[in-house]
């Protein structure tokens, strides 16, 4: 959906620099959750691969285990970030009822902010 089609009927009062700046967020937030995404996935293939690595060699599970230690002590972080980025969102929803704007002004086809 392009910003021009983006519905505005009910933003009269809202001065457009506000809808601007909360569509520019928007597009930011998403890229932003979706990369969060990538990474976690990226780095359980990563896990994956050394693990699978050690067994298809046939070595003791102590070859490579400090490196899917570590890689798994990542992930947790990942998910740290997953967690810390939903309760970013969740206080840009506020912002955004605060502002008077509904989902669809900014471009939500669905409760994306």
């Amino acid at each position: 959906m392009s910003v021009a089609s983006i519905r505005t009927n009910n933003l009269k009062s809202l001065p457009t620099t506000d809808l601007a700046v909360a569509r520019k967020v928007l597009r930011a937030l998403v890229p932003a959750e979706t990369g969060i995404d990538n990474a976690i996935v990226a780095q359980t293939d990563l896990i994956s691969s050394i693990v699978r690595g050690r067994m298809e060699m046939g070595a003791s599970i102590q070859v490579g285990h400090d490196a899917a230690m570590l890689a798994a002590d990542s992930l947790h972080r990942l998910f740290e970030v997953r967690e810390q980025t939903i309760q970013c969102h969740r206080r840009l929803v506020v912002t955004r009822d605060a502002l008077g704007l509904e989902g669809s002004d900014i471009g939500c086809e669905k409760e994306c902010l």
